[in-house]
């Protein structure tokens, strides 16, 4: 059977004046253009770029202990928050400004890794993978501790965590630990979904959401670089394991002309792509250590990488076709 074909066009290619990889994720100003959000490993830089001109909207260079994962979260009021997590905690920024939130600073614990999420009155709240086994929750428009899930000395550290939105429900955070075992808890709560799920045989490193209508489906990576699809509300595996063969650095998902497509990107320099409902292999024709992914309003999808040299390029991407 033909595989199915994403068709491309690189619309940008600006350097991040750094000669080593930067991570990125994509966003969406106030006026409805796509803007880029990107943080090197160090915390030593946290810029934002316009990429119709590859220029930058703003640069914050104080520095932080790190960034280990950078997350953004659209607020009531039609403002944007960027959070990154550090080896101490989590810093705050008005993503739309610049403007760095002191005052929302949480330094407490390392947090591995950080994703957004909605409560079921549409309020924003932040999602993080703390060192310590546990999982944190923050108001995303005050930086306020929500809580944590229970102390259990049996977890050892949550590497990542990923929300699952789907109508009728309040959602799933999930977050996986470095003994390979994924943890669903109660997004307005923070209490346990369920008994842990024996997910991989080594590091849980990255989980992130589906994008199948309808469907409570998430994706995890370990440290092999095996993708696991799984059901958030039954704990059930979907389909066959992904075995990439390389050490997966980041994904991301998007709709490309309403298919749910998974991207993959890591150590081999090679960017990889699934139909996230099926897990059809996708024909994609691209180079980058790390990917990140944005759906657009008329049914495209942006994906924007970045080399090991630190150069940013930004593609969109049209309904599928058979190859």
């Amino acid at each position: 059977m033909a595989v199915r074909q994403l068709m491309g066009q690189e619309i940008a290619r600006f350097s991040s004046g750094f000669g080593h990889v930067v991570r990125s994720v994509l966003g969406v100003g106030q006026d409805g253009q796509p803007l880029l959000f990107t943080s090197v490993p160090n915390g030593s830089d946290v810029s934002c770029w316009d990429i119709r001109t590859g220029g930058r909207v703003w640069c914050d260079n104080e520095g932080m202990s790190g960034c280990n994962d950078r997350a953004l979260m659209r607020l009531p009021d039609g403002g944007l928050r960027l959070a990154c997590a550090t080896e101490d905690g989590v810093e705050w920024w008005d993503a739309l400004t610049g403007r760095r939130r002191p005052e929302m600073t949480w330094e407490e614990q390392t947090i591995w890794a950080l994703t957004g999420g909605v409560l079921p009155d549409g309020h924003p709240i932040l999602l993080g993978a703390g060192h310590n086994g546990k999982m944190y929750r923050w108001d995303a428009a005050s930086g306020d501790l929500l809580g944590t899930s229970p102390s259990n000395a049996d977890r050892g550290s949550m590497m990542a965590v990923g929300f699952v939105s789907f109508p009728g429900h309040a959602g799933v955070v999930v977050s996986g630990d470095d003994d390979g075992r994924i943890w669903r808890w109660n997004p307005v709560n923070g209490d346990q979904m369920g008994e842990p799920i024996e997910g991989h045989g080594c590091q849980v490193d990255i989980i992130r959401g589906l994008p199948v209508p309808g469907k409570p489906l998430f994706v995890s990576s370990d440290q092999e670089g095996v993708l696991k699809r799984w059901n958030a509300v039954t704990g059930a595996p979907i389909g066959s394991a992904v075995e990439t063969g390389s050490d997966v650095f980041s994904l991301a998902t998007a709709s490309v002309g309403g298919v749910p497509v998974l991207f993959a990107a890591g150590a081999d320099e090679t960017v990889r792509a699934w139909d996230a409902n099926t897990g059809e292999p996708l024909d994609l024709r691209l180079r980058s250590a790390v990917v990140s992914a944005l759906t657009q309003p008329d049914g495209t999808a942006l994906v924007a990488t970045s080399t090991p040299q630190g150069e940013i390029a930004v593609h969109t991407y049209s309904p599928l076709t058979r190859g």
